[in-house]
């Protein structure tokens, strides 16, 4: 399998944070945004160490 681009990686974490954050009522506010900010770093991560392993 291809390793993908960080590009890639990157539009894919935007499509899960925007299907995540439709499904929530996540509040407009600077804890809510930071919120979401861990929430797309640890999706980002994931999805890096998974193809890291692509190999």
């Amino acid at each position: 399998m291809d390793k993908l681009s960080n590009k890639h990686v990157i539009d894919m974490v935007k499509e899960i944070t925007v299907a995540k954050m439709s499904n929530t009522n996540t509040p407009p506010s600077k804890e809510g945004g930071e919120k979401v900010a861990e929430f797309m770093q640890v999706i980002y991560d994931k999805l890096i160490e998974l193809n890291n392993k692509a190999d």
